[in-house]
């Protein structure tokens, strides 16, 4: 199985086993438990509505998924974006309804995992813990950061912070190609992260492009052109800005 997270916690076995040790294996319960939960589902897919029942923790394989809240005039507001390797449990303070929506934005394999079976599965791999706790940490600071821009910034520096953010979360897990990468997004989608219309976004990723920041086709395949001007423009020192927002391996 190709996870990011059975990547990240073998290699932090790897770091805690002796030298005399070569082949860990405290992850196998995990990955059996990976293996018998995964689904595969389509892009569109709701997994969970605001304020359903909520009882297991969703575990994303491959792929992109998106955490959202509506106003009651159906306004939508992309809270989060889930990807690979990341772990989510929606669940609000009493612990029973969702706290969001639960939206799959290109085809994705996630495990959704029963929570009785997941507490049990930190037991049994401690690290597991550790690993969720810090991507809990990891998606705190980044809303932080994001919330700060939509509250105080301008559109450019919302939409450059947010391109920065995504660029980072995807050159960690491998999808940045010499600062090139794709986000499956429609401009609206985009617009909801960042608390823009469609049309602010068009506007502002049309500036961008034209002051040789960026470029960005109708696929939403975006090449950074000047990744300094960009962090300029966000209001972002990108060395520590990834500390911050992108869990340690």
């Amino acid at each position: 199985m190709n996870s990011n997270l059975l990547t990240a916690l073998r290699s932090d076995c790897m770091h805690r086993l002796p030298s005399s040790v070569s082949a860990p294996a405290p992850t196998a319960q995990l990955e059996k438990v990976l293996r018998s939960h995964r689904r595969g589902f389509g892009a569109g897919n709701i997994l969970k509505l605001e304020g359903e029942a909520s009882a297991a923790t969703y575990c994303v394989l491959d792929g992109w998924v998106a955490l959202s809240k509506s106003t009651q005039d159906g306004q939508r507001q992309i809270i989060d974006f889930v990807l690979p390797g990341d772990i989510i449990n929606p669940a609000s303070a009493n612990k029973w309804t969702s706290a969001m929506q639960i939206e799959v934005l290109s085809y994705a394999r996630i495990a959704v995992v029963p929570n009785v079976t997941w507490a049990n599965l930190t037991k049994w791999v401690p690290m597991l813990r550790m690993r969720e706790s810090a991507i809990i940490s990891s998606a705190l600071s980044r809303m932080s950061e994001r919330m700060l821009r939509l509250g105080k910034g301008t559109a450019e520096m919302r939409i450059a912070y947010s391109l920065i953010e995504l660029y980072l979360r995807l050159r960690a897990i491998g999808k940045v190609d010499n600062d090139r990468f794709h986000i499956p997004l429609t401009q609206q989608q985009l617009g909801e992260f960042a608390g823009l219309s469609s049309v602010h976004v068009c506007r502002t990723m049309r500036r961008l492009s034209r002051k040789n920041i960026l470029t960005v086709n109708s696929q939403m395949d975006i090449a950074i052109l000047d990744l300094q001007g960009l962090a300029e423009i966000a209001g972002a020192d990108v060395a520590v800005l990834n500390t911050s927002i992108i869990p340690t391996q």
